[in-house]
């Protein structure tokens, strides 16, 4: 068989592939926004069977030896990275048996469902079997690999290739030796929490703010949706679909607000991959640091800025009577109030690692043996009162807040920290090239996306992290201009010596 008659069958079963995640992710977001819940057990018994056909199609006989086939041939540049990746990918797979392929699948559905519940009524007890669950089946499935590393060592690798426990731990470590001292210098000056933080804000308020900030983001309604689930998140459909789901919380009305930020900085990404790629395994098959490394930047480096807020702030005045009276540098000193607190997903940005580190140690603690899912909210309670001096009052608070160890997501939460160092470096190469600040005072969000889809989008997963910031920034990951970047925002917001 020739090589282009390999590329052929190559290219019809990624396409029948494409078509079955479609599916999934399809199922995936109606589960989590509009499905009626009464119908959640038999919705997942579903995609838990549509999970298995495409199980047995990416692991077929005839795939694996097409992939194995094309890996040893001479292709575009292209294709080798994505052929590559692929057989990756189907070294973690091929050996599971399908039956525990399908276990494993309906396991993460069914437990997402108890989650919320379980969120919902402040009871880990009713979740602790599925997470002792979860985490011996991901145990098992990893167990197939034909990979020697310890298991959370693989699972780390499976979220973010190349990186290892060894570089979390001197990542984490710098964090801790350098911000950690410089937060501690802002929490001394005991500065309040704006009472207008906490003022009530009508949900109908808020969807008004999120359709300007739709607008201003350059976030079209044609190849975009807003939805509203438990946890905000992004899904990637296709390059021309990308939706994101809000949470409205009317005593917390920022919320919204950087969630949806947040989330466009994902569907963004998506959204400004090289179309050629549409329906191709390097569409988005970027790392989970490299999606959150646009989120992070998106939300914070120019959400939270003086400059984003300078040209809508009075149309968001106009909407939230709560802020009529508070001028726009208040406004941005209150968006950026450093404080301890329980929730990571409204944490600032200087006690936002604690959070990541406080996970990423009991992670490693599951793995390793060091702990178990008895008594873990406690353990979770003791490492929240140790690193940021609060206990939460309950497990909603505390070891229930976040959704991943639902679906399995062990070594997902390490990459957030991460994507938020990329994101500084990126953040710094955008500035040498183009006036980031004068762009959103002129309402031209389209600058900046134009430089990121030129720079960073367009690729999808055709580079690693490593070899993208090399490109673009001349040096590989620096994890220093992360740390440069809290210092020097925050030491000019509450006047502060690094």
């Amino acid at each position: 068989m020739d090589v282009e008659t390999k590329l052929n069958q190559f290219r019809e079963i990624s396409e029948k592939i494409s078509a079955y995640r479609l599916a999934l992710t399809t199922l995936n977001w109606d589960s989590s926004t509009i499905a009626p819940k009464k119908g959640a057990s038999y919705r997942n018994k579903m995609a838990a069977l549509l999970s298995g056909e495409l199980f047995s199609i990416e692991t077929s006989p005839e795939f694996i030896a097409l992939i194995d086939n094309l890996s040893a041939e001479t292709l575009d540049d292209i294709t080798t990275r994505e052929v590559r990746e692929i057989k990756k990918n189907l070294d973690k797979s091929r050996y599971i048996p399908k039956e525990v392929f399908i276990e494993y699948a309906q396991l993460t559905r069914d437990a997402e469902n108890v989650w919320e519940a379980a969120r919902d009524h402040e009871d880990y007890e009713s979740f602790k079997p599925y997470l002792k669950k979860l985490i011996d089946m991901t145990k098992k499935v990893v167990s197939y690999r034909k990979d020697d590393r310890p298991v959370y060592e693989q699972l780390i690798d499976d979220f973010e290739t190349g990186i290892t426990i060894a570089d979390y731990d001197v990542f984490f470590n710098k964090l801790k030796a350098e911000i950690v001292p410089f937060l501690h210098k802002i929490i001394s000056k005991k500065i309040e929490q704006p009472a207008w933080l906490r003022q009530n804000v009508s949900i109908e308020q808020q969807r008004q703010v999120v359709e300007v900030l739709m607008e201003y983001l350059n976030y079209d309604k044609g190849s975009g949706y807003i939805g509203e689930s438990a946890h905000p998140f992004s899904s990637h459909f296709s390059v021309h679909d990308n939706r994101v789901t809000v949470r409205y919380l009317e005593d917390m009305f920022t919320s919204s607000i950087f969630a949806l930020i947040h989330e466009v900085g994902h569907a963004t990404y998506n959204g400004q991959v090289d179309e050629a790629y549409q329906g191709r395994a390097i569409a988005d098959s970027m790392t989970y640091g490299m999606h959150e490394s646009q989120s992070r930047l998106y939300e914070n480096m120019l959400g939270r800025s003086k400059a984003f807020w300078s040209s809508i702030y009075p149309k968001v005045q106009a909407i939230v009577n709560n802020l009529k009276d508070i001028s726009l540098d208040d406004f941005i000193l209150g968006v950026n109030h450093v404080e301890l607190s329980l929730i990571r997903i409204e944490a600032d940005e200087l006690t936002y690692p604690l959070h990541i580190m406080i996970r990423y140690e009991i992670e490693q603690g599951l793995f390793n043996g060091t702990l178990d899912v008895e008594g873990l909210d406690k353990v979770w309670s003791d490492k929240y009162e140790e690193y940021l001096g609060i206990r939460p009052p309950h497990n909603g608070l505390g070891i229930l807040q976040d959704i991943h160890w639902s679906g399995g997501a062990f070594g997902y939460f390490p990459t957030y920290a991460l994507g938020s160092a990329y994101s500084a470096q990126w953040m710094s190469a955008m500035r040498k090239e183009i006036d980031v600040d004068q762009c959103l005072k002129n309402n031209d969000f389209k600058s900046v996306n134009d430089w990121l889809k030129n720079n960073v989008h367009r690729h999808g997963g055709v580079y690693q992290p490593n070899e993208l910031l090399l490109s673009v920034t001349g040096e590989p990951f620096n994890p220093q201009y992360y740390i440069e970047y809290l210092k020097q925002k925050y030491s000019q917001l509450f006047e502060v010596s690094e």
